[in-house]
């Protein structure tokens, strides 16, 4: 008989392995929930325990809409956004690899856009 899967505590545990990621914050997200950060820079957001949007790369959006591991988001899709629902534990490991693509995607603007911010001040 399958057990009853906790769906906070499922949550509880991903956004506390999120938030030991390096550089890693959480704010307040602008249409309510709560959204988190790399550097000030938006990689995924949260609706309650269960519901993630996570920003992609539009190379690494591709593959998990393709095998039904993301859904498309709603509203912006075209900026590599994927939504997740957390259902069950075997959920979280697809989760972690989602949202570590996107803290990297996230790191990898952040540092392109300090080496041009960093350029233009050297000219």
């Amino acid at each position: 008989m399958p057990s009853m899967v906790d769906r906070n505590e499922l949550f509880d545990d991903l956004k506390s392995w999120i938030l030991r990621i390096p550089g890693v914050t959480q704010a307040t997200h602008r249409f309510g929930g709560t959204e988190l950060q790399f550097e000030g820079v938006e990689f995924m957001n949260h609706h309650g325990p269960s519901f993630l949007d996570i920003r992609l790369s539009k190379n690494d959006q591709a593959a998990p809409l393709k095998t039904g591991t993301a859904l498309p988001h709603r509203f912006a899709p075209q900026a590599g956004w994927v939504s997740f629902r957390i259902e069950k534990l075997e959920d979280l490991e697809s989760a972690k690899k989602l949202i570590q693509l996107a803290y990297q995607n996230a790191k990898t603007r952040m540092e392109a856009h300090g080496t041009r911010t960093g350029q233009s001040k050297l000219s």
